[in-house]
């Protein structure tokens, strides 16, 4: 699951869909259930962190799955360098995005 995942960030990378421009993404999991264990959970977060395009970026999760929902919530508290956040709305998601960081 997570080298899906990390395929998916190279691609949207080589594919110049993130710039400097980004300010989000919103990943809708809703009805779905994340089948993925711990230690892929840390070989994600890790390659996450290491690209300093994808630090500047919220990410927003949403999930209606305690077992899907509780990585982004992992993510979120574990993973502070990371601009993670989990939501179970779309437009709770989407507020989060579009709000100015610095206020």
């Amino acid at each position: 699951m997570a080298n899906d995942i990390i395929e998916s960030w190279k691609y949207l990378y080589k594919h110049q869909l993130i710039n400097d421009s980004t300010k989000g993404f919103i990943n809708n999991l809703l009805g779905c259930e994340f089948m993925m264990d711990l230690e892929s959970f840390t070989l994600l977060l890790n390659y996450m962190k290491s690209l300093a395009h994808i630090k500047n970026i919220k990410i927003a999760v949403i999930a209606d799955n305690p077992r899907t929902i509780i990585f982004p919530i992992l993510g979120h508290e574990q993973e502070r360098e990371l601009n993670i956040k989990p939501f179970t709305t779309m437009d709770a998601a989407v507020n989060w995005v579009l709000l100015d960081m610095s206020v």
